[in-house]
Formats: structure tokens, sequence, C-alpha cells
């Protein structure tokens, strides 16, 4: 088998070969140009992208962090108020007791005042009594 090259194949070559550099020149360059910066175009919003996803959860995680510590300033401040609320109720509810007291000791010995003058006139009528019966009975005074 012997290979014939003549000016046919020569002359093929070189109309395959120009309208090849004229599309490479025209058409294919500018195309993968397009391509690859497309390409680079989407590379760097994935990329800003994911930076903007990092700078996002950075920030919901400083939020949350925030939160915590804004719950648990809100968790001391209200058990704050309540332990003031609970010792001013105390305090109070002591002072009125201690007036309650006070009344019911003042009352207490108003009814022991009382009861002494009823006791002391309940003496007085019963010894009035026994003589005016005493008189009726001997018909005569005593």
């Amino acid at each position: 088998m012997s290979l014939d090259l003549n000016v046919t194949y020569v002359l093929v070559l070189v109309l395959f070969l120009i309208p090849l550099l004229f599309l490479n020149a025209i058409l294919f360059r500018p195309f993968l140009k397009l391509f690859e910066e497309r390409h680079e175009r989407l590379e760097g919003a994935l990329a800003r992208a994911e930076g903007m996803l990092a700078k996002a959860e950075e920030r919901a995680e400083t939020f949350n962090e925030k939160i915590k510590v804004a719950t648990a300033r809100g968790i001391e401040k209200r058990n704050e108020i309540r332990a003031s609320a609970r010792t001013d109720m105390d305090e109070r509810i002591a002072a009125e007791k201690a007036a309650l007291d006070t009344r019911l000791a003042a009352a207490l010995e108003e009814i022991a005042k009382k009861r002494r003058v009823a006791h002391a006139d309940i003496i007085v009528e019963a010894e009035k009594i026994a003589e005016l019966t005493a008189t009726k009975l001997l018909g005569r005074s005593i």
C-alpha cells in the first residue's frame, strides 16, 4: 500500500484550513471568550453568594447570641422585680399585721375594761336586788 500525495490533497487541506482559521478568528475565539467570561461571572457570583450566605449565617448567629443575652437579662430583671415586689408585699403585710395586732390589743383592753365595769355594775345591782328581795321577804329594811 502506498500513499500517493498530490496537489489535490494539499489544495483540499488548504481549502479546509482557511475557513477553519477564518471561523476560528471570527466565531470560535469570541464564543470561547464569551463562554469563559460567563463561566468567570458565574463562579464570581457563586463565590459572592457563598460569601453573602456565610455573612448572613454569621449575623444570624450574632443575632441569636444577642437574643440569648437579652432573654437572660430579661429573666434576671423579672426575678429582681419579683423579689422586690415580694419584699415590699412582705413589708406591707408585716405593717398591716402589726397595725391589726395593735388594734386587736386595744379592742381586747377595751373589752376587758367594759367587762370590769359591767361586773362592778352587776355586783352593785345584785346587792340592790338582794337587799330589795330581803326587804320584801322580811317586810322590813335591812
